[in-house]
């Protein structure tokens, strides 16, 4: 059924093709890109230590950047970083985000005022600021970004499911459940969630394109991954001083931003194509 959903829908269907591709080179990573130290397989293998990029050879298929770091490794073990920073980001903000919606929607009353007041308070902080404040303070590393991305991500998730619940909870059968003794953690967890979490998982899939734009960008501001890190933010960073090639030819160094670039947007396209899909599967006023 969610086959036949999705075989009507073209550009769904590529989005959820992108997607796989970049799922097989993240489990393949370590044949496609064998690690030079297989203790620390995410840092990317230097080959010298020139200032200035190399094109693409057969050793090298996308180059090296300055500093001369692999940058085809960069990418393939990029690709687990990427799916290993969205999907923890979202998946533990999600959680925080369903616990307090749940609760502020369906009790209300002072706990809704209580819980939605520490909401706008964390709202109300510029997300970006406040993440580089966070890491900035904690220190370099991919798990000071991720924290600090949690504390500043699950609130949208609130919002969402209190939204959610504030319309279902007056439905009959939640007032049915509620006149029959059924405990209020029984009724939360088997009918008002089952009934109110597809917009949440919609939400998420769509954010996990976000979240990897964001932690690259942390990455390129020199708060994320640390040096040598296979991170596709860092890969731009390694690029930056080579923009505008050389007064020759201001192409010279395409290869430096191209490659990461790409792999960034179509990593973000891919997830955002397939929470359209989700959309469409998962929303009954869109079934027929």
């Amino acid at each position: 059924m969610v086959l036949k959903k999705l075989m009507r829908n073209p550009i769904s269907l590529l989005g959820l093709i992108i997607l796989i591709g970049f799922v097989l080179v993240a489990i393949f990573a370590p044949k496609l890109a064998p690690p030079r130290d297989p203790e620390q397989p995410y840092m990317i293998p230097r080959y010298g230590y020139s200032s200035t990029p190399k094109p693409p050879v057969p050793e090298h298929p996308f180059g090296t950047t300055e500093g001369q770091y692999d940058i085809f490794y960069g990418i393939v073990w990029g690709t687990r970083t990427a799916f290993w920073v969205g999907l923890f980001v979202v998946g533990v903000s999600c959680a925080i985000g369903i616990i307090v919606g749940s609760i502020a929607g369906y009790y209300g009353g002072k706990f809704d005022e209580i819980l939605m007041r520490i909401v706008d308070v964390f709202m109300s902080f510029p997300f970006l600021i406040a993440a580089v404040v966070i890491t900035t303070i904690l220190g370099r590393g991919l798990d000071k970004v991720m924290l600090a991305m949690v504390c500043f991500y699950w609130m949208g998730y609130a919002r969402l499911v209190r939204g959610s619940i504030l319309a279902i909870k007056e439905e009959e059968y939640i007032l049915a459940a509620k006149a029959c003794g059924v405990k209020d953690w029984q009724i939360i967890m088997k009918h008002v969630l089952p009934n109110s979490i597809f917009p949440v998982l919609v939400q998420a899939s769509m954010n996990i394109g976000s979240v990897v734009i964001t932690a690259s960008g942390l990455s390129f501001l020199g708060v994320g991954a640390p040096q040598g890190y296979a991170d596709w933010g860092q890969m731009i960073s390694f690029g930056r001083n080579w923009l505008l090639g050389t007064p020759e030819n201001a192409f010279a160094y395409w290869y430096t931003i191209v490659y990461p670039g790409l792999a960034i947007v179509l990593f973000v396209l891919a997830w955002n194509l397939v929470g359209d899909a989700f959309r469409d599967v998962l929303d009954p006023k869109m079934q027929s």
